[in-house]
C-alpha cells in the first residue's frame, strides 16, 4: 500500500463540491449500472419499459466484540495494524461521507434508466482492453440527475460510503483489477480512465487507512476474534448450508468436499469460508451482531491481496467465496461493482466453463452471479460469453455441450450458458437489424433444443395443475441441478419471447419455411408455450421446491415471471414465497418483493 510521506497532526477531511466531476464521469467515462424492466404488454415491441426502485436502508451495526481464544492466531500474528484500525475499538470504521474519496466510490445507481438493445455505443473500460472484455451498447432515457444524489449513499446494503466493509472491499476490488492490468504483456500505453480511477481509489483508501491509524482507538485483538467451539459452528454451517448452496450444479461437491481440504495450508481462503458462514448466519439470525464477520473478511482480504499475484486455484477460490457475501449482503443494483474485479481474474487466467475439477466448479458458481447480475441490471455478463467454452463460437459450443449432455450437471451448466446468450443477444441485437429475427429464431432454437434433450434427472418427478389452494402448478424434481436449471429454461424463453421480432407468431414456430432454413424445425419437437405459461412454470418450481440454493438462484426469474400475474391470488403467492425464502435462508428478498408491489399497484386485497 502506499504510505504517506508526512503523518498529518489532525486527521480532518476538507469538504468539497465534486457534483460536477461526478456528473461528467457518468456521462463520459464510467459504465452504466442500470436496472431495467422488461415490457410484458405487447410482446413484440421489445423491451421499453424503464423500472426504478426503491431505496433500500442500512444494516444496524453492533457496537459488542467477543473475547474469547482463537484457533487462527498464528495467521493473525501477522495482520497489520494499519489495516485493524479500519475498526474502531469494535465498531466498524467510519469516516466522514462528505470526503472525494467516499463520494467516488459511490458508483451503483446514477444509471437506473438505461433500457436494452437500443442507443448509442460506450465502451466498458471496468477491465483492460487485452482482457478481451468486449464493449457494450448503452441507450439512455434523459436522466435527472437530482432524482439520484441521495439513491446513492444508502442503497449498497452494507457497503455504504465510508464502513469499513465498503473500503476493504474497495480495496480488494482495485488490487484485483490491477493485478490483472499489470500483469498483461501487450498493456496499452494509456490506461483507460475507468483503471485510473481505480488506482486512485486504491491510494484513496490507503488515506483513510493512515488518518485513521493515527487516531487513538482501542485495537481489537488480533488473537481474539474465534475460538474453537465459534469455528466448528461455523464450518457445521458452512457443509450444511453454504456448500449445498455452490455445489447446487455440481455432482462432486467440490466446495463442500475440495474447498475445505484446501483452507488449513492457505489462511486467506480459510478467513474467506468462514465470513461468509458467519455472514449468513447473521442474516438469517438478524438479532446477532455484525461485527464477526466483518472481522473475518476484513483478515481474509488483508491476508489475501500479497498472494493475488501468483493466481492459485485457492486465491481463485477465495475470491468467488468472497464475492458470494458481498452478493449476499450488498444491493443487488450494486452487484456488478461487487463482481467485475473476480471476473478480471478469472478471465485473464483462462478459466472456462469446461475447466477440470475445482475450477470448473468456482467458474460455474461465477457463472451464475455473473448471470443473476446480468439479468437484475439487463446488460450482459461480466465474462464475455466466447469465454464460456473452448468453441471458436456459439455453434461450437452447443456442440461441445451437447457431448456433455449425458452428464446432467453439465447440462444444468448448458441452462446458464444459454441464460447467457439470450442477455448477450438483447444487448448486442439492435431491433430493426436485418439478422435479428434469423439470429432470434436460432437462439430459439438452442433453447427449445435443450429442454427436448434433457436427460432424465432434470425431468420433473411429479406435476399437478394449478388447484384453489395453489394458484400455481405443481413441478416436483429430485435434485438442486434439475430445479435451477429448468427454471432458468423457463427465463430464457419468457425473455425470448417478450423480445420476439414483430409479426412472429407463435404458432409459426418449428412450422415455418424460415424455421425449417434456421434449423429450429429439426430442434423442436414440442409446440412452443406461451410467455403466461413459462412465468408460471418459474413461479411454480420455486413453491414447489424448497433447496435454498435453487432459492439463490431464483429471485430474479420470480420478479421477471411475477410482473406477468395479474390475479391478486398469484400476487399473495409470490409474496409469501418470497418471505419464505428470506427467512429460511438469510438471502434478502425485500427489495424484489418492494419492486413487485410497486409494479402491480393496488393488490386488490
Amino acid at each position: 500500500m502506499r504510505k504517506l510521506k508526512g503523518k498529518k497532526q489532525n486527521s480532518h477531511f476538507e469538504i468539497l463540491d465534486v457534483t460536477e466531476d461526478v456528473i461528467r464521469d457518468y456521462d463520459s467515462s464510467s459504465p452504466p449500472l442500470l436496472d431495467d424492466e422488461f415490457n410484458f404488454g405487447d410482446d413484440d415491441d421489445g423491451v421499453v419499459a424503464v423500472g426504478c426502485y426503491g431505496d433500500r436502508g442500512s444494516t444496524d451495526y453492533s457496537h459488542t466484540q467477543k473475547a474469547d481464544e482463537t484457533s487462527l492466531m498464528d495467521e493473525d500474528a501477522n495482520i497489520s495494524s494499519s489495516v485493524e484500525n479500519t475498526l474502531l475499538g469494535g465498531y466498524p470504521g467510519w469516516v466522514d461521507t462528505s470526503s472525494p474519496s467516499s463520494l467516488r466510490q459511490t458508483e451503483s445507481a446514477v444509471a437506473n434508466l438505461i433500457y436494452l438493445s437500443q442507443g448509442g455505443s460506450r465502451t466498458d473500460p471496468r477491465c483492460n482492453e487485452q482482457s478481451n472484455f468486449a464493449s457494450s451498447s448503452f441507450g439512455l432515457w434523459p436522466i435527472d440527475m437530482s432524482e439520484y444524489s441521495d439513491l446513492q449513499l444508502d442503497e449498497d446494503g452494507i457497503f455504504l460510503p465510508g464502513t469499513a466493509y465498503h473500503e476493504l472491499h474497495s480495496t480488494l476490488r482495485s488490487h484485483l483489477i490491477q493485478e490483472v492490468k499489470s500483469n498483461d504483456p501487450t498493456r496499452p500505453p494509456s490506461p483507460l480512465p475507468a483503471l485510473e480511477e481505480l488506482d486512485t481509489i486504491s491510494e484513496e483508501v490507503d488515506d483513510i487507512i493512515d488518518d485513521l491509524s493515527t487516531a487513538e482507538h482501542t485495537l481489537i485483538s488480533r488473537d481474539r476474534i474465534l475460538n474453537k467451539e465459534e469455528e466448528v459452528l461455523l464450518w457445521r454451517n458452512w457443509f450444511d448450508e453454504i456448500a449445498p448452496w455452490l455445489d447446487k450444479f455440481d455432482n462432486d461437491q467440490h466446495f463442500k468436499h475440495v474447498i475445505p481440504t484446501m483452507a488449513p495450508s492457505n489462511s486467506f481462503l480459510q478467513y474467506s469460508v468462514l465470513a461468509l458462514s458467519a455472514r449468513q448466519i447473521e442474516l438469517k439470525e438478524t438479532t446477532l451482531p455484525h461485527d464477526r464477520s466483518l472481522l473475518l473478511y476484513q483478515q481474509a482480504i488483508h491476508l489475501l491481496l500479497p498472494h493475488l499475484p501468483s493466481r492459485t486455484t485457492a486465491v481463485i477460490a477465495s475470491c468467488v467465496i468472497l464475492c458470494v457475501l458481498e452478493m449476499v449482503s450488498c444491493s443487488p443494483k450494486a452487484w456488478r461493482r461487487h463482481l467485475d474485479g473476480c471476473a478480471c481474474l478469472l478471465s485473464a487466467v483462462g478459466i472456462s466453463g469446461f475447466s477440470n475439477g475445482v475450477e470448473g466448479a468456482l467458474f460455474w458458481c461465477f457463472a451464475r452471479m455473473d448471470v443473476c447480475g446480468g439479468l437484475i441490471s439487463s446488460v450482459k455478463t461480466l465474462i464475455p460469453i466466447s469465454q464460456w467454452a473452448p468453441g471458436s463460437g456459439v455453434d461450437t459450443d452447443v456442440e461441445i455441450f451437447k457431448t456433455k449432455r449425458k452428464d446432467f450437471h453439465h447440462w444444468a451448466n448448458f441452462a446458464v450458458y444459454l441464460v447467457a446468450l439470450v442477455l448477450d443477444f438483447l444487448r448486442t441485437t439492435a431491433l430493426d437489424s436485418e439478422g435479428r429475427l434469423e439470429s432470434w429464431m436460432k437462439l430459439w432454437g438452442y433453447i427449445a433444443e435443450w429442454h427436448d434433450l434433457r436427460p432424465a434427472a432434470l425431468h420433473s418427478i411429479v406435476t399437478l395443475p394449478s388447484s384453489e389452494k395453489s394458484p400455481f402448478p405443481t413441478v416436483l424434481f429430485s435434485n438442486p441441478a434439475a430445479i435451477s436449471g429448468n427454471q432458468l429454461y423457463h427465463t430464457a424463453s419468457l425473455l425470448m419471447l417478450q423480445n420476439r421480432p414483430a409479426g412472429l407468431r407463435l404458432s409459426s414456430l418449428g412450422t415455418s419455411s424460415r424455421s425449417v432454413a434456421t434449423g429450429v424445425a429439426a430442434r423442436c419437437s414440442t409446440k412452443a408455450r406461451s410467455i403466461l405459461w413459462h412465468a408460471r412454470q418459474v413461479c411454480g418450481i420455486s413453491i414447489s421446491n424448497d433447496h435454498h440454493g435453487a432459492w439463490t438462484n431464483a429471485l430474479q426469474p420470480i420478479w421477471i415471471a411475477g410482473r406477468c400475474m395479474s390475479h391478486p391470488a398469484e400476487h399473495k403467492a409470490i409474496l409469501e414465497l418470497l418471505d419464505k425464502i428470506e427467512r429460511e435462508s438469510g438471502w434478502s428478498t425485500r427489495w424484489r418483493a418492494d419492486d413487485l408491489r410497486e409494479f402491480w399497484g393496488d393488490l386488490g386485497e
